[in-house]
């Protein structure tokens, strides 16, 4: 795991939907901190903050102010529109113990399949892992320089999976493959190389004429 980033957070002495809007007005983010049997503790702090974290793909924070230790990111509830986070759960963490974190899946490379005739579909965009706090990741990559044609590839083959990780659910799901164009797909690109569709010859004078009577 990379630099932990830092969040400094500040406690909410009051509570309720009222006040929680004008928080976020103000550009805070209303939290709460939870685990280790202790009991949970309101907080708030900036938006500003919390989204450069994210930005840099952050799973576990370091808090500091009036509550300390490192908390993973565990739950974030964002507006309709995705463009204003409401509320962010924070969960107490230690750097031994294990969790459970979904993790971006970062391709790299160049699909030799490509030149065979083939797309790439990228099935699975993130990946849910158990590792231990110490070992999560920002992200996750994936060489496709030896995807060829029909080919596939899966967990197991990717390049940085932390030691002792496990993936959360099925293992064999296929990430990334390179596939034989359908018709289908062949016709659609058909039609975006050739821009519109081409008019029918009459068609426009008997609409015309129609109009006209």
């Amino acid at each position: 795991m990379s630099d932990v980033d830092v969040l400094e957070v500040s406690a909410r002495e009051s509570l309720g939907k009222l006040n929680s809007r004008r928080l976020r007005a103000e550009g805070i983010v209303p939290a709460v901190l939870y685990g280790h049997g202790e009991a949970s503790v309101s907080l708030k702090l900036t938006a500003d903050q919390l989204r450069a974290s994210l930005r840099h793909g952050a799973h576990i924070v370091e808090l500091k102010g009036d509550a300390k230790g490192q908390a993973l990111l565990q739950d974030i509830q964002w507006d309709t529109f995705q463009q204003h986070i409401l509320h962010v759960d924070l969960l107490r963490v230690d750097a031994k113990e294990r969790v459970k974190v979904v993790v971006p899946v970062v391709l790299r490379g160049s699909a030799p399949g490509e030149n065979e005739g083939g797309v790439i579909e990228f099935l699975q965009h993130s990946i849910e892992i158990e590792t231990t706090v110490a070992s999560v990741p920002e992200s996750l990559h994936l060489s496709v320089n030896d995807l060829h044609l029909e080919g596939s590839l899966k967990a197991a083959d990717l390049d940085d999976m932390p030691e002792g990780a496990l993936v959360v659910g099925n293992a064999d799901a296929v990430i990334v493959q390179c596939v034989t164009p359908t018709a289908a797909s062949d016709e659609e690109d058909a039609v975006a190389a050739g821009g519109a569709e081409p008019e029918v010859i009459g068609q426009k004078d008997d609409e015309q004429e129609g109009d006209s009577k």
